[in-house]
């Protein structure tokens, strides 16, 4: 290997370290490495008890929707009947937001002042987007604005202490992070509040008594900190409220200690997937119990910065390089080997120390400089193993999302089936145009790099299968909600029969609209004629929907608003410039070219420079059309089903006819294509 080969290798290895460990492509495998290295089954802390509203419970007293506070109120004042068994913080992980009996409300508010303030109760974070302006002047959509938060009911509130309980799940759907607290804009004090976490504050109340120190984690930027699991599902003591009610439970269970009260039947819908335990869900007050041993025990962890990380993970990359140039190849794969090791302990060592550190990454990238050292000098072998990075870098945004990750190599595969029929057409004197195999290979490195800029897309733009993208229960709910109170109007006599049957008929065709619209691929005419109609019921002057929830079901086609889409579009200029950063020598120096312009038209309606025909070249109006063919062919993406193989050349042809790719090199791409061609050679 020459020393200038070897330096432009060594360069990219380390630009591809800083990029993996900054962008995090491989976020979910290496969550599913590091919950398994940093979490350490420690075992319960005997004083956390958990009382649930188990099957037994339900079983005993009925659907907990239909419970007043009678239960709760009874339970509260059984703990506390013995001051000497008393518990020392019981926290209860409800929504007690609205008011229900006046006198079993009164009765649990005055439970819970007999308990001399020692009772937590959940509130809940209502998050509305908005668009906001960001540092720069730029505008953004904020998806964290906390709108408002719902407390418990008035009387209660006066006599407890709040905490959220919003679970912080993470991108890949499990839960390892948790938050202190949030602060927001309260509109009917106008003034900013902070509401701490339900576990937070169960913790600060119990330090209170204890008079042990309140030590708060640190966070990020998103004021969330990692915390370590104590213990796998099922493991906290928990105890029925129906036998506790009963008294089969002696009152000495509780003494000094912390009472968590909550669901724990499946009913409730309120379990989540746990970082430490991926085989078993978890119920919410579960995860609360984990949080609140992590505050105790000092078991939580913040991200290192992702920034620092890239920077020590390129120079120790580096350094490793380095290393490799100045030993012989087995003692350098014994080096790289210890050296995984050492990180992966080091990890491991900070990670009880609360710092958290990458881990996959870093052993990806030791593969990958052990494979550098096995290309000679010959020129086969060099770019043999430069196409290896490209699939690297290929597969650092394929593997962000099972559903795109076919289509980075079938645009390869295809731009080089054109390639190759361009080849056979011009051999028989039909086409002008011919690639050479430098000329191939340029055109198909520039495919698997053509969308490495998605590395930026953040997923929820990448992976949204529907218009509502998960909050299709929350309307649901909301639409049964709207019912049920409807039909208390109807008995209490405040509206009469054919109000509620034209309320229950509004959300009967609200929730068919849903079914109907959320997964469509284009909504026509007519739909969303009956659409605008549906989206503007309300119910007592409250909307049946968000202006959030208009905006993304009223959407035509796919299942992105304008803003998602702009943010998808940018890909194309990320690709650009992440690729200007990496030296590309000159036998393959036009396939960042090629990468740049595949969204480019023929009639300058393309992006992200608006080219013309005149300033694209052939490959480049290949690369565009292979490009389409496969996103209109695709059988993995969430939000559309693969179109018919006629129908979408149909579309592309007239996309050819308007002018936005180029109808000769549809042809040729149909012509390879298309099944009587299957299986032919060129």
């Amino acid at each position: 290997m020459s020393r200038a080969f070897y330096r432009f290798i060594t360069a990219f290895i380390v630009i591809l370290a800083g990029l993996l460990v900054y962008f995090g492509p491989f976020y979910d495998a290496d969550s599913a490495v590091t919950d398994r290295l940093y979490t350490h089954y420690s075992g319960t802390d005997k004083h956390i008890v958990i009382i649930g509203i188990d099957e037994e419970t339900l079983a005993e007293y009925g659907n907990f929707n239909l419970w007043s506070r009678e239960k709760l109120a009874e339970l509260i004042e059984k703990l506390y009947a013995d001051p000497e068994n008393a518990p020392a913080v019981v926290g209860m992980d409800l929504i007690l937001s609205e008011s229900l009996d006046d006198e079993t409300d009164r009765r649990l508010a005055k439970a819970a002042e007999a308990a001399g303030g020692n009772v937590v109760v959940g509130s809940n974070l209502v998050y509305r987007g908005r668009v906001e302006t960001g540092r720069g002047g730029e505008l953004y959509y904020n998806t964290e604005y906390i709108d408002h938060v719902e407390m418990p009911y008035e009387a209660l509130r006066s006599v407890v202490v709040a905490g959220f309980t919003n679970q912080s799940i993470a991108k890949d759907g499990y839960i390892r992070y948790s938050m202190n607290s949030v602060r927001y804009h309260d509109t009917g004090s106008n003034s900013d509040v902070t509401q701490d976490s339900f576990a937070y504050a169960v913790y600060k109340q119990y330090c209170g008594i204890t008079g042990e120190e309140v030590k708060a984690p640190k966070t990020n930027d998103n004021h969330q900190f990692q915390f370590r699991y104590s213990g796998e599902t099922g493991e906290f003591s928990e105890l029925s409220l129906a036998a506790v009610l009963s008294g089969k439970v002696p009152a000495t269970a509780f003494r000094n200690s912390i009472v968590l009260i909550g669901a724990y039947a499946p009913g409730f819908q309120d379990s989540y997937q746990p970082a430490s335990d991926r085989g078993d869900s978890m119920y919410g007050v579960e995860i609360h119990a984990n949080i609140l041993q992590a505050y105790m025990q000092g078991k939580t962890m913040i991200v290192a910065n992702k920034l620092a990380m890239a920077i020590i993970t390129a120079v120790l990359v580096l350094i490793l390089m380095l290393v490799g140039r100045r030993v012989k190849l087995p003692i350098f794969l014994i080096i790289s080997a210890g050296f995984a090791v050492l990180y992966v302990l080091t990890g491991i060592l900070l990670a009880g120390q609360g710092l958290f550190i990458p881990c996959i990454y870093m052993l990806i990238l030791i593969v990958m400089a052990d494979l550098n050292f096995l290309i000679d000098n010959h020129q086969r072998e060099l770019k043999k193993q430069m196409w290896s990075f490209t699939e690297a870098m290929a597969a650092a945004i394929d593997e962000r999302t099972p559903y795109n990750a076919s289509h980075t190599r079938n645009v390869a595969k295809y731009c080089g089936m054109v390639a190759d029929y361009v080849n056979k057409l011009h051999r028989r004197g039909k086409e002008k145009e011919h690639f050479s195999e430098k000329r191939k290979e340029q055109l198909v490195m520039g495919a698997l790099l053509h969308d490495i800029g998605k590395i930026a897309v953040p997923l929820s733009v990448m992976n949204k299968a529907t218009r509502l993208d998960g909050h299709e229960k929350e309307i649901e709910s909301r639409l049964v909600n709207i019912r049920l109170r409807a039909e208390v109007m109807l008995l209490k006599g405040e509206k009469d029969e054919a109000w509620y049957s034209d309320m229950v008929k509004k959300t009967e065709q609200a929730k068919t609209m849903l079914e109907k619209v959320n997964a469509a691929g284009f909504v026509d005419q007519e739909t969303g004629e009956e659409l605008k109609k549906v989206l503007d019921y309300s119910f007592e002057g409250e909307p049946f929907f968000t202006d959030e929830e208009k905006e993304c079901l009223s959407i035509v086609r796919g299942t992105l608003t304008a803003e998602e889409r702009k943010i998808m579009e940018s890909h194309v200029s990320i690709t650009k410039r992440i690729l200007s950063k990496v030296y590309f020598n000159r036998y393959f120096k036009n396939s960042p070219v090629y990468a740049g312009q595949h969204h480019e038209c023929l009639n300058g309606s393309g992006y992200p420079d608006g080219l013309t025909a005149d300033e694209l070249s052939a490959d480049s109006r290949i690369m565009a059309v292979c490009d389409i063919c496969d996103a209109l062919l695709a059988t993995d993406r969430p939000y559309k089903k693969p179109l018919p193989f006629e129908k979408a050349f149909g579309i592309m042809r007239d996309m050819a006819e308007k002018g936005n790719i180029d109808g000769k090199y549809v042809e040729y791409l149909y012509e390879c294509l298309k099944p009587e061609n299957a299986g032919e050679k060129s």
